[in-house]
C-alpha cells in the first residue's frame, strides 16, 4: 500500500535522510496522467558543512532551501537542464537531498512524450536532467509542497537494507572545493530491490 511521506520525515538532516529515500517513489500527478519511479540515486547536501552546497548563500534562487523541510527545490544548470532536490531539516538550516535518478515505473509513454523521443524506459530518468525532463519537473514547481497532491514522495513498501546501498563522491563537484572528497552520494546496488 502506498503511503505519502509526511512532513515529519523531511525534518531530519540530509546525511541521515538521504539513504532512507532510496526505494521510495517520486510521484508527479500531471494533467495528462501519473508519472512515478523508484528513487535509486541521491546525494546529501548538509548545511554550512562544505563549499559545495547552494545553501551556503541565501539568494532568490536558494531561498526555498531556508524553509522547513518538505518542499521542492527546482533550479536550472547551464541555463538548460532542470534539477530537483528535496528540502530537508528545520527552517533556516539550508539542507537538501538531491534526487539523481529513479527507476521509471508508471507513465512511461507520458515520460517519453515529455522527453521528446522514444527511448528505453531505463534511460528516461537515469540522470538528474533526464529525470526532470521525463517527469515534467520545471521551475514552475519551485517551492512545491511535497505533502500536497502534485509532486510528492511515497513509501510503497520496498525493503532497502544497508547491504543494498553503495556510496561514492557526489557527481559533478569541483574537486578543488572543500567537501568535494566527502562520500555523500548513496545509490542502490544493481538488482537490490
Amino acid at each position: 500500500m502506498a503511503v505519502k511521506l509526511p512532513k515529519s520525515i523531511y525534518q531530519g538532516n540530509a546525511i541521515k535522510l538521504a539513504p532512507k529515500l532510496l526505494g521510495k517513489y517520486l510521484v508527479h500527478r500531471t494533467k495528462e496522467g501519473i508519472i512515478s519511479g523508484m528513487i535509486t540515486d541521491v546525494e546529501a547536501y548538509p548545511a554550512f558543512a562544505d563549499e559545495v552546497s547552494h545553501g551556503n548563500r541565501k539568494t532568490k534562487r536558494t531561498e526555498v532551501m531556508y524553509w522547513s523541510g518538505g518542499y521542492g527545490y527546482v533550479y536550472k544548470i547551464y541555463g538548460i537542464h532542470c534539477q530537483f532536490a528535496v528540502v530537508v531539516n528545520r527552517e533556516n538550516v539550508p539542507e537538501v537531498v538531491f534526487i539523481r535518478a529513479v527507476e521509471s515505473k508508471e507513465g512511461i509513454e507520458l515520460m517519453r512524450k515529455n522527453f521528446g523521443r522514444k527511448v528505453e524506459a531505463r534511460v528516461l530518468a537515469r540522470s538528474p536532467g533526464n529525470l526532470c525532463k521525463s517527469f515534467g519537473i520545471s521551475e514552475e514547481l519551485y517551492g512545491v509542497d511535497l505533502t500536497g497532491n502534485t509532486l510528492y514522495l511515497e513509501d510503497r513498501g520496498a525493503r532497502v537494507g544497508k547491504r543494498d546501498i553503495q556510496t561514492s563522491f557526489r557527481v559533478g563537484i569541483n574537486n578543488r572545493l572543500q567537501g568535494s572528497e566527502r562520500k555523500l552520494r548513496y545509490f542502490l546496488r544493481r538488482g537490490a530491490v
